[in-house]
């Protein structure tokens, strides 16, 4: 007999003459099976076999859950005769009513075999002579010897429940797939999926496509070789194996940057609906440097604390707050646990209530810890797993996780640490450049840096109003841990009412509307005048992704339309379906029953395997084509890579004795499209046209104006030197003329005259 164990699994089984329960934790590389003792809280080993055999013979007996709302049916606390019920709510609200009317009958016999004296061994009489019995307490139906056997086997005797006792049938396991084809194809569709791809990775449906097209083409295979058909997953089935097999190394590979937000940490971060329902835990070292005294009073050493917080996701109340010279380790984060569930008596008595401000204390249901070895540790588990809490651990190397907790201690250094003696106020290049010491400016005590830090959180930090929650912590703590209906612990009757109300959803709306359940609502007018009034005031971070996050109310017997509740406005806004067939009145089982009709015609008109094979050979046609391109393409970059080798290759001519160089000019033709008549290593020469070259433009209008007019009047002087005749008489005798200077009329031959005297 083999032992299905998962953790947290607990087994009761004597011990000194007394039960003692025993969680599970872990299996062994070598077969041991390592158990948690309840009591002590050791781990303790016990063989497989050794178990099993005790399983067997009932002397280990599995204690199940305490959550018995995990195992109970919704519809069975629901009433099947409220107005307007739809049939097949109906019809599940009984179902569900008859299994906890079945469960009630047989814990009634459990109880009376559990009190006999004696051992009963012949169950089908002793159920003869109760029925009387059973038919004054109201359970008219008679259980089988069998039935009452298997119920005898569930949890341990007297301590059974009702929900114990509750049939489990119609709950069913993921389907698993023996064949080897199968098992070797899925994982090939697994890896093709994600993959890196050239140039992108495959689509999911191409993916589905081609492991049922080589499905059926084996299956038509083995029928032809008349051997056992092949069974096989169909399409939704594919689907749903390829994303369970997520991982994040798989999903880095094809696509890294969704892998780093769905796996790095970068979430919108924690949310909590009451105190104490998530709070998270982390340590730095403070930027303060604090002494160290001796017996004598004397400062023997300076050293920087590090700081242990727990704060509230609800109310940023801080919770504990711890100053240490210890490193962290699982000790420091006990003495912060230790003060979060304990009363601060010491703030008590030093400032008293201050309106809820020294009364941040309880026991938390979720806590979220640093992935550390100090905090993930075999020991911590143990430690929370007594005190009932449900440890989250962070991923690695991701603050984004802990957004609020590393908040607090940059709150932490503006308001304490960095205006104190001895505290860095800078980065250290920063101190370095300003010549700054904080450590020889080191004053306080690790005790009164403890107090001074109280001091703030209580009358500043719990007091002052926070601006993401756009509210004071203290008040926010006190609303709901007076209320009676809240508290400081989690209620299960909360759980339940919360699980029965459970008709709103969270949502997200766009310009095309609401999507739920496979249906689009949507109003072009009413979904317009909704964003105008939602997107001004969401968060800055949330703002162009092109979807708003609302909450929604469904009515699962009506699918006509959804309602949006408008936090902005205060008001109710209800959108249609788009799908007018949908828009009578109809309930989302009956939805999806006309859906259901409408493919089993599509698939009469075009069967699912004719379908999947001509996708497939399509997608066989599109591979064959990217690898003839890619083929090409390789082809023609080997030749780009050998001519450019070629053009690389430096050519230097050995010559010898006897070598004959001739040299020789050959000209191009007129035109200069016969490049074949001259051979490449000629050199090229200039051809020489009549045209003009071609002017630079004018580089300003005034300076080329005064160009043009003095080469004007150079052209006229020029003209009138050639001609006497165009002189001006009277110009001629206003210039005065001397007797010793002689007047020449003609420059032209006056300059000839003196070039044959000179010559």
């Amino acid at each position: 007999m083999s032992l299905k164990l998962a953790r947290g699994d607990t087994y009761r089984i004597p011990f000194e003459g007394r039960p003692r329960d025993y969680s599970f934790a872990k299996k062994l590389a070598g077969g041991s099976l390592i158990f948690i003792d309840s009591i002590s809280g050791k781990p303790v080993p016990f063989d497989e076999r050794k178990l099993a055999k005790m399983v067997k013979e009932r002397v280990a007996v599995q204690v199940l859950s305490s959550n018995w709302l995990e195992r109970i049916d919704i519809h069975a606390l629901m009433d099947d005769t409220a107005p307007n019920t739809p049939l097949e709510v109906r019809k599940k609200i009984e179902a569900a009513q008859a299994k906890v009317a079945e469960a009630a009958m047989l814990l009634f016999y459990v109880h009376r075999v559990d009190a006999a004296v004696e051992t009963v061994s012949d169950l089908a009489a002793f159920i003869e002579l109760r029925y009387k019995a059973a038919l004054a307490s109201g359970h008219f139906h008679k259980p089988s010897a069998s039935a009452l056997y298997r119920a005898l086997k569930k949890g341990a005797p007297g301590e059974r429940n009702l929900a114990d006792l509750i049939s489990k049938r119609g709950k069913h396991n993921k389907r698993q797939w023996k064949d080897p084809w199968v098992v070797k194809k899925l994982d090939e569709a697994v890896e093709h999926y994600y993959s890196e791809g050239t140039p992108q990775p495959p689509q999911l449906q191409e993916v589905v496509v081609t492991f049922l097209g080589q499905a059926i083409e084996e299956d038509r295979r083995r029928q032809a070789r008349k051997e056992d058909p092949l069974k096989y997953p169909k399409r939704t089935a594919v689907e749903n194996y390829i994303r369970g097999q997520e991982t994040f190394e798989r999903l880095t590979r094809r696509d890294p940057i969704k892998a780093l937000k769905l796996y790095n940490g970068k979430s919108e971060g924690a949310s909590a609906e009451f105190p104490l329902q998530h709070v998270q835990v982390d340590q730095t070292q403070i930027d303060e440097w604090i002494n160290i005294y001796d017996e004598d009073g004397n400062v023997e050493d300076r050293k920087r604390p590090y700081l242990v917080s727990i704060i509230d996701v609800y109310s940023r109340m801080l919770l504990a707050a711890i100053l240490t010279f210890d490193k962290p380790s699982t000790y420091t984060v006990q003495l912060a646990i230790k003060q979060m569930l304990r009363p601060k008596d010491f703030l008590v008595e030093r400032w008293g209530y201050k309106k809820g401000s020294t009364d941040g204390s309880g026991q938390p249901k979720t806590i979220t810890f640093d992935n550390g070895v100090e905090n993930v540790g075999f020991s911590m588990r143990t430690l929370l797993g007594d005190s009932g809490i449900d440890m989250d651990v962070a991923p690695l190397a991701t603050p984004q996780a802990k957004a609020i907790v590393e908040r607090a201690f940059q709150t932490y250094n503006q308001g304490v640490w960095h205006s104190a003696p001895g505290g860095i106020p800078y980065k250290p290049h920063v101190m370095s450049a300003r010549k700054l010491n904080s450590q020889e400016k080191a004053q306080w005590a690790l005790d009164f840096a403890t107090g001074v830090m109280w001091h703030w959180i209580v009358n500043v930090y719990h007091l002052n109003r926070n601006r993401t929650l756009e509210a004071i912590p203290a008040r926010l703590w006190s609303e709901k841990v007076n209320d009676p209906m809240v508290g400081r612990a989690v209620s299960k009757r909360l759980d339940l009412v919360d699980v029965i109300c459970g008709t709103r959803v969270r949502l997200k709306i766009d310009g095309a509307g609401v999507r739920y359940n496979g249906h689009l609502f949507n109003h072009q007018k009413v979904t317009h005048d909704f964003l105008l009034a939602t997107l001004p005031v969401e968060k800055r971070s949330r703002r162009g992704r092109g979807k708003v996050d609302i909450e929604a109310i469904i009515y699962p017997h009506d699918c006509s339309h959804i309602t949006i509740v408008d936090h902005v406005r205060n008001r109710f806004v209800r959108l249609p379906n788009s799908k007018p067939r949908f828009a009578e009145g109809l309930s989302y089982a009956e939805a999806a029953l006309i859906r259901e009709g409408d493919r089993s015609l599509d698939r009469q008109f075009v069967s699912e395997e004719d379908l999947i094979l001509a996708k497939y050979n399509y997608f066989k046609l599109i591979d064959n084509a990217r690898a003839q391109a890619r083929a090409e393409r390789a082809i023609r970059q080997a030749k780009k890579a050998k001519k450019k080798a070629v053009e690389e290759e430096l050519v230097i001519w050995t010559l010898v004795d006897g070598d004959h160089v001739e040299l020789g000019i050959i000209e191009p033709s007129v035109r200069g499209d016969a490049p074949y008549d001259i051979p490449q290593e000629m050199a090229i020469l200039e051809r020489k046209g009549s045209s003009r070259s071609h002017k630079d433009q004018a580089r300003g209008v005034t300076k080329g104006r005064e160009t043009r007019e003095i080469n004007k009047q150079l052209k006229e002087l020029k003209h009138r030197a050639e001609d006497p005749t165009l002189a001006a008489p009277a110009q001629r005798e206003a210039l005065p003329v001397s007797a010793s200077i002689p007047v020449v009329e003609n420059p032209s031959g006056f300059l000839d005259a003196l070039a044959d005297d000179l010559d």
